[in-house]
Order: structure tokens, then sequence, then C-alpha cells
């Protein structure tokens, strides 16, 4: 019986991962308002491309006002900066390659002070959790917060959320394809700061634009290489990035942080 158990869960292991690695090789934008998540949701993640979401409602606290009446995050470590002299000067953010103001760390806590995961888990982990099977029982959120922009990066979660709370952003989603002509410094960078100095190849790289406001949210299925600049650098930007895990995705995100 443990045997048959024990082979039972390396098959439903297997099958989950197969799943998780599955990705589209031409890029799309998908549409849904958000009293539509829970009928459509499904179906749509089958097709492994960003959905954008209407008429969400993004986590509180996140903004330049809130962030002035929390006095406690007054002195918050951003770029070598206090929060208070950011919000004073929102330019200070601006970065053009694309490097963030908060470290990972950082980004975790200041989403923690904010209460942003346990928002997340309250507001969307039911409508994900619904979308797979081991989902009700073993899935999780995560939440980070940056302040500006990010460069490229790659998403590890088997779903991720990007929330604008303050300010447009330009989130751009490069083609599985393109990934092959990245330079090896891409870490980090924004798509639209690479040019032939990086590589001579920049011209093949594809990639996928999508503007993100405040009330949307944009949905970005796994191992998918993104940045998000802000569409105005000199002013104050801020987003929400919501992760939703299962153990594989877990695992994944520990072995590339470790």
């Amino acid at each position: 019986m443990f045997l048959e158990l024990l082979f039972l869960s390396a098959i439903l292991f297997l099958v989950a991962v197969l799943f998780y690695k599955q990705r589209a090789p031409d890029l799309q934008i998908l549409q849904l308002e958000h009293d539509q998540i829970s009928s459509q949701l499904a179906d749509l993640l089958e097709e492994q491309q960003p959905i954008v979401i209407r008429s969400t409602v993004p986590p509180r606290g996140l903004s330049a006002e809130s962030l002035a009446k929390a006095p406690r995050l007054a002195t918050f470590p951003v770029g070598g900066q206090p929060l208070s002299a950011i919000l004073a000067q929102p330019s200070l953010l601006a970065s053009a390659a694309g490097a963030p103001t908060l470290s990972l760390e950082l980004r975790r806590n200041l989403a923690e002070e904010l209460s942003i995961p346990v928002w997340a888990t309250r507001n969307w982990l039911p409508y994900f959790s619904q979308c797979s099977l081991l989902g009700p029982l073993l899935g999780t959120m995560r939440a980070e917060a940056i302040l500006g922009g990010m460069g490229m990066w790659k998403t590890t979660a088997k779903l991720t959320a990007f929330a604008p709370t303050e300010g447009a952003y330009v989130v751009s989603i490069l083609s599985s394809e393109s990934e092959q002509y990245l330079p090896k410094s891409w870490h980090y960078r924004y798509i639209s700061s690479l040019s032939t100095n990086d590589t001579p190849l920049v011209s093949d790289i594809k990639f996928l634009d999508i503007v993100v406001r405040p009330g949307t949210a944009l949905l970005i299925p796994p191992h998918a290489i993104v940045s998000m600049e802000p569409t105005e650098h000199a002013a104050f930007s801020a987003a929400a990035i919501l992760e939703y895990h299962e153990p594989i995705s877990l695992l994944a995100k520990s072995f590339l942080e470790n």
C-alpha cells in the first residue's frame, strides 16, 4: 500500500512539473473583468498567456499619500535614501537602466509592513487556488512591494500578478524564443534600454508591451522574463507583485534564490 501511494505521488508530481513548465511560444494579451474571474479565469489560464484583469481594487497603503501618513516608515531605506526623502523628491526613484531601488528582502519587508501578503491571501488566493487540483490544499501567496521600476527578472511563481498602486507602468514580456538573444548582463535591465552595445542581436529580441494602471492587474505565467518600467520616471510610482505558489514553484524559487 505504501509503495502504491509513493508511486501515485511520484506520478502526480511529474504531471504537475510538466504543467508548470509549459509555456506558450507566441504572446498575446487576454482580458477579463474582475467580476468574471470566478467563471472564466481557470479556462484562460490554460492558454499560458498574460491576462489583464480590469476593475480591480489595488492593495491599500502603497501610495505616496498613504506612506506619508505612516511615520514609522519614514526611515525605511530606499536606494540609499530614507523613504521620507523619496516622497519629497520622487525623481530619486528614476533609473534609466532598470535596477530596482529595493532589494528582494526589502521589497518583502515593505510588503509585510503594509500587510500586502494578508490582503493578497484574502482577495486573490481564493480565485487562484481554485484553478488547480492542489491549490485548495497547498496554494499560498507571497508579496513584494516595489517603488519605481524594476528591470528584467524571471517569474517562478505558478502565477504572478502585477498590480500598480500609483502611476502607470509599461510591463514588457519577452518572447520565449528571444531569451537566447539576451546579453549576459540582462538581469534588472529594462528591455527598452538594450542596444547594439549590449548585443549585436538586439533587433532579434521580441517582446510584448502592456500598459498597466492602478485599478488593473496583469497576470503573468511562470518562466516569463519581464520588466516593469514607469511611464513617468520623475513621478512617484509603486506597485505590488503578488505571487501564487504551490510546492513545485516554491521549490524552483528557493533554488534560484540560493
